[in-house]
Formats: structure tokens, sequence, C-alpha cells
């Protein structure tokens, strides 16, 4: 059974649905928007030549940026700014990110094409390490949704639009490919700060990855990931991965109750921020919280 909020009139009713039915009210508009239409999907994920063993493709770099679906919007200079999902550009003031970050070693948790990598090195990072998985086969799925991709589908590389965002931009930004399930200071070492956002909820397991989080963070920890404002307490949705690869639907107390449990010491919150699909309107909400272990 799925957990939905709906809102009638000036109230706010909780309710308990079969999951196909929550999925059709998901995708008619319902409390995270219209994700048929404003989010994620497979469409210009088809599988490509492994980027490692090819020669950068021909055509100017507007041309190469329309050649790829974008999860970030960034400005890459010169007129071009890809078309990305989310454009964080707007809202970035409200992120618990210092103005400068000089001297400081940074890790950008799930990266993908990169925008807050680039930001941290623009405000100054000493280094900054970008994580991410190798390919589309490390994304967490279950055995049935699994055995619907192609086998080339599972083998497609990732990090397409981070290399040409960091080409474009002259970045020395370091792309690692590590699942957040093997990060660890014995392979990374520890770090000033460490950002995640919007991850956890796309993890079959979400407290392995915060405490791995913890595990590295030798300053402060960013967490942000988008929680439902209607779920009471600590209650949380189990989706199963089946829309957008997300497992869980986190209630605000849940998921700051997570990250006191992943280890760390002090649980902050900085702010709630109202998030929507690039050219709508806000349909998720934000927690950002800033952590230290």
């Amino acid at each position: 059974m799925a957990f939905r909020g709906f809102r009638i009139g000036g109230l706010q009713l909780l309710a308990y649905l079969p999951p196909k039915t929550a999925r059709q009210i998901r995708t008619a508009g319902g409390l995270l928007g219209d994700s048929a239409q404003q989010g994620p999907s497979d469409r210009g994920l088809e599988p490509r030549p492994d980027d490692h063993t090819i020669a950068a493709p021909p055509g100017s770099l507007a041309e190469r940026v329309a050649a790829i679906e974008w999860y970030h919007t960034i400005d890459l200079g010169g007129g071009v700014v890809t078309p990305g999902w989310f454009d964080l550009r707007p809202i970035l003031g409200r992120y618990p990110i210092p103005e400068r970050l000089d001297g400081m070693r940074v890790l950008d948790v799930a990266t993908f094409d990169g925008f807050w990598a680039f930001e941290f090195e623009r405000r100054g990072a000493a280094e900054v390490v970008a994580l991410d998985i190798d390919s589309f086969a490390e994304v967490d799925m279950t055995p049935r949704i699994r055995r619907q991709k192609s086998a080339a589908y599972l083998a497609q590389r990732t990090g397409l639009g981070f290399k040409l965002a960091a080409e474009a931009l002259r970045s020395r930004v370091q792309r690692v490919s590590l699942n957040v399930y093997d990060l660890s200071p014995e392979k990374l070492g520890k770090f000033d700060m460490v950002f995640i956002s919007d991850v956890l909820l796309h993890l079959m397991n979400p407290m392995k990855a915060l405490a791995n989080v913890c595990s590295v963070t030798g300053g402060k920890a960013v967490i942000v990931d988008v929680y439902n404002p209607v779920l009471p307490a600590r209650l949380m949705s189990y989706e199963s991965g089946e829309t957008h690869n997300t497992w869980w639907d986190f209630s605000f107390g849940a998921l700051e109750q997570m990250i006191w449990d992943a280890g760390f010491s002090s649980v902050d919150l900085h702010a709630r921020i109202p998030l929507g699909y690039q050219g709508a309107r806000a349909v998720l909400s934000q927690a950002a919280f800033v952590a230290r272990p």
C-alpha cells in the first residue's frame, strides 16, 4: 500500500492507496507533480559507445550539448546553457554552501552532470572530487525492473554530460567512478565538506549510504533530499523503485532521524526548499541539513 497526501480546500488528508492507483494520481499531477511530463525518463538514454574509447564528437558546443539529456542546468559560457531537468541557479543561495571554500577538500556524492562540483570549484575549493556510478547497471533496481532492461541499456556508461561540461568549463574537478555503497575513508580519505543531494530516495539502502558519508566527513556534511510534507512523524512510504527509480517517500522526521542514526553528532536544519522541474511550478519539498560527525 502507498501512503499519499491530498488537499481538499484548507485540509490536508492522508490516505492509503494501492500502488497502481498512487502512481496514476502522481502521473496526473498529484503530490509529486506530473512525472510523465516533467520528470526524468528513459528518453534519450539509448545505448551509446563507450565514451572512454571514442574521440570528442564533431560540431559546435551547442550541438554537442543538444545530443545529451541533461539532469542539471549548467551555464557553459558563450551563451550555451544545458537544458537540464532542474535549474538550481535561481535558488542557489538557499543551500548551506559557504560563499568561499578556499583551501577545502570537497566531495560531491552522485554528481551526475556536475553542477554542484563545478560550483564548489568556482567558489575556490582546493580539491573537488565528484563521485558517481560507472554505468546504469549500478542503479538500484528491483530484479523485475532489471529484467525489463536490455543488456546494452545496463552497460551504458554514465558521465557524458559531466565530461562535456568539464571540458567546456576547463574544470579540474576529479570524477571518480565509485558507488556510494563502497565509499570509505580508506578509498578516498576525509573531506572538509561532503555534499549529497536528492540521492537517498533513489537508494535501496539509504542508511548504508548515509553511514558511508559520515565516515568520510572530516568537517561537515550538507545533506539535501526530498521529503513529503504531509507525512507525519517518522513515517516513510515504500515506493519500490518503480517510478524514476524512487524507492522511498520520506517524512521530514524520518529523514532527519536517519541522518542522526548514520552516526552524526549534530544535525541542524538549514532550510526547507520548494523545488520544481525546470519551467514548472514547485511540486517537491527539499530539506537541507548540515551534519557534523
